[in-house]
């Protein structure tokens, strides 16, 4: 199992998801009143002074998050099903489905946020935000190789 390099690729898949999961994705900072923004797959984190602290606003952020934690289980859940390839390409291609959905709405949350949060001030995109196309390459390779095997096997059952 180890050994395919197609289950290194959905191991990487995993855990860049994983690590999409709590890495911030966008964040914005007024230099004048200390106020920061800071999107992740779960909340909108605010703060608007140091002595007030934080204040999350999990409404509608939580649909990304939940999209990256389903995929983080499909993912191994296809690592688990090498023997069945056919079942493994179907769990990776429905994984792709789901990162690529959780990147779009990432990408829709931080373009909503960029013109509704403080509008003179331009945001910075933080690593978070590449970790799903990051998983998506991984997650193609993964079925490139997967694919590969199962025409092997096949033509091995054809010189038997």
């Amino acid at each position: 199992m180890i050994q395919r390099i197609q289950t290194i690729f959905l191991l990487i898949v995993g855990l860049a998801m994983l690590v999409f999961l709590f890495a911030p994705l966008w964040q914005k900072v007024d230099t004048n009143s200390g106020a920061s923004y800071t999107l992740t797959a779960f909340y909108l984190e605010t703060v608007i002074t140091p002595e007030e602290g934080v204040k999350n606003e999990f409404n509608p952020y939580v649909v990304p998050g939940i999209l990256g934690i389903l995929s983080v289980c499909v993912a191994f859940i296809a690592i688990g099903m090498y023997k069945k390839r056919m079942r493994q390409i179907m769990l990776s291609t429905l994984n792709s489905l789901l990162i690529g959905t959780a990147l779009g709405l990432s990408a829709y949350w931080f373009t909503q946020a960029e013109g509704n949060i403080l509008p003179g001030i331009q945001g910075t995109y933080s690593y978070g935000l590449f970790l799903p196309v990051i998983a998506l390459v991984f997650n193609s390779l993964a079925v490139r190789f997967i694919r590969k095997d199962e025409r092997l096997v096949r033509s091995m059952d054809r010189l038997r």
